[in-house]
């Protein structure tokens, strides 16, 4: 190999790997920390930034729309559908007690994201 672009570009490549598992490792170990103390974020002031690193970890909703329709009847569920679930108008409809909130419970769960550490760095206003 007598490219010294591609010799560079695979060395940084490396090199980014490692650092990834490295950083990888660092956040798992920190993130069992943190539920460990049952702590959900460390604040702190350097160099005139605000830093903050937060557990953080999402959901997503998951809706059985097959399970869903049968239950309501394809009527009623075509009502608030637009080739799929409008969930706004079947969020409304539960609110006005046109629909059951029971039975539209069972047909939707929630799905964790992968948990993660969200840095923060903000100027601090003198």
């Amino acid at each position: 190999m007598d490219n010294p672009l591609l010799q560079d570009y695979l060395a940084a490549r490396h090199a980014r790997d490692e650092a990834q598992t490295r950083m990888d490792d660092a956040q798992a170990l920190l993130m069992k920390q943190m539920e460990a103390d049952q702590r959900k974020s460390y604040k702190w002031t350097a160099d005139g930034m605000s830093h903050s690193v937060s557990y953080t970890q999402g959901h997503t909703t998951v809706i059985d729309e097959r399970g869903l329709r049968r239950a309501l009847g394809a009527k009623v569920f075509d009502r608030y559908t637009v080739r799929k679930l409008e969930r706004r108008a079947m969020e409304k409809a539960m609110d006005s007690g046109e629909i059951d909130p029971i039975t539209v419970s069972r047909y939707v769960t929630l799905k964790p994201n992968k948990p993660h550490l969200s840095l923060i760095e903000k100027e601090v206003a003198e």
